[in-house]
């Protein structure tokens, strides 16, 4: 082994600049400009916006939706009544719960913190629970949140003074995790959240290009939602619902100061379940669903959405499929000099990510990323080795068997509608 890295540090050393770009093709393509995007995110954009904008005039409604969440209802509602903009009524569903969800439930509404609640036998599905509690709203607006969320005080403040303009048809809040303590697998999640959301989604924001609004929280203007037909059935249905929305020529923002804090998954297996369901349905929405989107002669498409299209491609499909390849490349040119070049690599991201993790949490000063920072190198392997072949094997599960369509996520009478 001693010999292995001898060899690799010479060799590293007598490469040319020209050389070392060739050895390291995939780092340049594919990492760098990611990081490039975050330095300009922080450099271009305001931290924080000089004055308030105006409230919009309207009631606002907030949807609670969740399947066996009794103990932790209660102190989701609990938060939303601490807002310095209350809701003017709160609607709780829940979905086929077969917990103490219902009791708990039938005491809110006893102690009038809760508008209304509906508790269903049989299990639907998050889309099909949230279109049931937006038919019983009577508002402007409708906040969609999940029943394991807490919120900074403002956060519904904050969101709404977006929707002053009338052409945001909603606005994706921003998610923070609560349980980064609880294991190194949600430590690493809380730092992702960070960067790709925090300051990611703050990037997309600048450039109109949002796709995503947080199924843990976002904010609509009921109009928009009527208009696009509310949820439809199964997973994704944050990702579907804003591109329904995008497609019929609403602008969706992001709240980068709108917080909310949720759970991950605390364990590999849970997060590697997770992680699958959401990159096979990504695959299904933007290549099956929605492609017209990237069609020049379909009524939807847009330029702009076809160059977020191209930008997901090249750097999430195309950026998992290239690196087996680029390992492939590496050993067969340079041997066991290859690990010394991944070595050092790794090295060059990990520091990249300490960077772009200090400035992301400078973009997003209530985050507790402080007590994360033992953790970086943990979070560069995950992010740039791990989190990539991850989507490698969903996309192509998805694309070969369709696996989003037998997703116990949703239950299967949704599956079947589905199909």
């Amino acid at each position: 082994m001693d010999r292995v890295l001898t060899d690799g540090i010479d060799f590293f050393f007598l490469q040319t600049g020209s050389g070392l770009l060739a050895l390291y093709w995939y780092v340049v393509v594919f990492e760098i400009p990611r990081y490039a995007l975050g330095f300009a995110v922080v450099a271009l954009l305001p931290l924080r916006p000089g004055a308030e904008a105006a409230q919009p005039k309207g009631r606002l409604s907030v949807a609670v939706v969740g399947h066996n969440e009794a103990d932790k209802i209660e102190h989701c509602i609990q938060a939303l009544h601490e807002q310095s903009r209350p809701p003017d009524e709160i609607i709780v569903v829940s979905d086929g719960s077969t917990d103490d969800m219902r009791k708990v439930l039938g005491d809110l509404l006893h102690q009038k913190k809760i508008t209304a609640a509906h508790s269903t036998d049989l299990r639907a599905g998050k889309s099909a629970a949230v279109n049931l509690a937006e038919r019983h709203a009577d508002a402007a607006f409708i906040a969609v949140v999940d029943c394991d969320c807490s919120f900074d005080r403002h956060a519904f403040r904050t969101a709404l003074q977006y929707l002053s303009d009338p052409k945001v048809g909603a606005v994706s809040g921003n998610i923070l995790v609560r349980n980064e303590r609880t294991s190194l697998t949600a430590a690493v999640q809380a730092m992702e959240y960070l960067v790709s959301i925090s300051l990611g989604r703050q990037a997309a924001d600048m450039f109109g290009l949002v796709s995503c609004i947080s199924g843990a929280f976002g904010v609509f203007r009921s109009t928009a939602l009527a208009e696009v037909g509310g949820m439809d059935a199964g997973g994704g249905e944050d990702l579907d619902l804003t591109l329904r929305l995008r497609k019929e020529g609403w602008q969706v923002r992001f709240a980068a100061d709108a917080l909310c804090y949720t759970d991950v998954p605390a364990t590999p297996d849970g997060l590697f379940r997770q992680r699958f369901r959401w990159e096979r349905d990504s695959v299904r929405l933007r290549y099956r669903k929605h492609v017209d989107m990237m069609n020049p002669f379909s009524r939807k498409f847009r330029t702009v959405e076809l160059l977020h299209e191209i930008e997901f491609l090249f750097f999430n499909v195309i950026g998992a499929a290239a690196l087996p390849l680029y390992l492939i490349w590496l050993f067969v040119n340079t041997g066991t000099v290859g690990l010394v070049v991944l070595l050092g690599a790794q090295v060059g991201m990990i520091l990249l990510d300490f960077v772009i993790v200090m400035l992301a949490a400078h973009a997003t000063p209530e985050n507790r990323s402080s007590s994360l920072m033992p953790y970086i190198p943990a979070y560069s392997i995950f992010n740039g080795i791990f989190l990539r072949f991850i989507r490698l094997a969903a996309y192509a599960q998805e694309w070969v068997f369709y696996t989003s369509y037998s997703d116990t996520y949703c239950p299967e009478k949704v599956q079947m509608e589905r199909l």
